[in-house]
């Protein structure tokens, strides 16, 4: 949805274009032998590790979710839970909660790709925040342009929210509104 599947999407296209040491290799030029790795002058000599915590392992909340609406304009919505009576469950959710500040991270399966990262204000138990795409919103397929949350956390540790998400142009936009309800795991 965001910026970062187009940069994903070229960089693994470079490295798919640039793993041919010849124009047209079918894999046995020279530097090609399955049976042997090719050595690089500037490869790294110790093994590099990714990071073992990061929003994806900090996952702290599960939500089901149900469409309300859908409201079609011209521009067609993308991604699951865009036709009224759609239901998904078990979506994992970030939520951090600070003095009068709020975010919450929906669908950490799909971070870093096709999460929404919400950022607002809590005020007690309710809480209202938002997402912008940014103004190139229309540079990509999907045009997703933006959405907002906003709900309220009970003593039970659960917490009921609405989600409206805008795709498209304004005068031309698709409105889906969601519910949720989620749960502290």
């Amino acid at each position: 949805m965001r910026n970062r599947n187009f940069t994903l999407a070229v960089a693994s296209s470079l490295l798919v274009i640039g793993g041919c040491s010849e124009s047209g290799d079918p894999g046995t030029g020279t530097g090609t032998s399955l049976g042997t790795p090719l050595a690089s002058p500037t490869a790294p000599t110790a093994p590099v590790t990714p990071p073992t915590t990061g929003p994806a392992d900090t996952t702290s909340w599960t939500a089901n979710a149900t469409v309300d609406s859908v409201a079609a304009g011209a521009t067609s919505p993308c991604g699951w839970g865009t036709s009224r009576g759609d239901v998904r469950i078990g979506v994992t959710w970030r939520v951090i909660q600070t003095a009068g500040a709020i975010t919450l991270d929906e669908d950490m399966h799909n971070w870093p790709t096709d999460d929404i990262p919400y950022s607002g204000q809590l005020d007690g138990a309710q809480f209202a925040a938002s997402y912008s795409q940014g103004s190139d919103y229309a540079n990509y397929v999907c045009q997703f342009r933006e959405s907002a949350l906003s709900g309220s956390f009970t003593s039970d540790s659960t917490f009921v929210a609405v989600e409206t998400l805008v795709w498209g142009v304004p005068g031309k936009e698709t409105t889906v509104v969601r519910h949720w309800k989620g749960s502290r795991m």
